[in-house]
């Protein structure tokens, strides 16, 4: 898609994510995109400023990991990835723990969250900020990247991390189902020599 521009979030950023999630009331429960950031018990007890005062304070330490995509200068889609330790919900989970994975298996990344504007969907924008999200894994040195789209019929309210079919696209494979709608994938991303940044570079 032509036109279109990609920033980390980050400080400088901050009030570009606050613009796109405030449109949309903080998104699901205003959860301000902090729900995978901590545990099930942790997010209960935030209230929805709280979820927002929480993903600011990240920010502001560095950690608030995820890509906007502007159009024109507007943002317009989100997606957010990092280190696994960066999201321990999925560790906190009845199944994801008990899954025997091999020692090639262990991820370097988690991909949590994808998100576009209420008024510009079924423009592609979500797989657009997916694909930006897999080529700065690629910069900072590829590894093993999990993902846990939903996968649920269509009367069910999704939780903004993408579809089975939007990541199998990207090369994705199932490795098992985790939750009622949640499905675990994964992918190798390979760096690319060429943008590949040195491992204490900060992330």
């Amino acid at each position: 898609m032509s036109g279109l521009e990609v920033k980390l979030l980050s400080p400088e950023t901050w009030l570009d994510f606050e613009a796109l999630f405030g449109k949309h009331k903080g998104l699901r429960g205003g959860c301000w995109c902090t729900f995978f950031r901590c545990t099930s018990a942790e997010f209960e007890r935030m209230t929805r400023e709280e979820h927002k005062a929480f993903q600011a304070q990240l920010v502001s330490q560095g950690r608030g990991h995820g890509l906007l995509v502007y159009d024109s200068g507007t943002p317009v889609a989100w997606c957010q990835f990092g280190p696994p330790t960066e999201f321990p919900h999925y560790d906190h989970g009845r199944v994801y723990p008990t899954l025997e994975l091999a020692a090639d298996a262990t991820p370097q990344w988690r991909i949590a969250c994808l998100m576009a504007d209420k008024h510009r969907r079924r423009e592609g924008l979500a797989t657009f900020a997916l694909k930006a999200a897999l080529e700065k894994i690629c910069e900072y040195g590829g590894g093993v990247v999990e993902a846990f789209p939903f996968d649920g019929p269509t009367n069910v309210q999704p939780h903004h991390t993408g579809s089975v079919e939007m990541f199998r696209r990207e090369g994705f494979e199932t490795i098992a189902r985790i939750g009622k709608h949640t499905v675990l994938m994964r992918r190798i991303v390979q760096p690319d020599p060429l943008e590949f940044r040195a491992p204490n570079t900060r992330f």
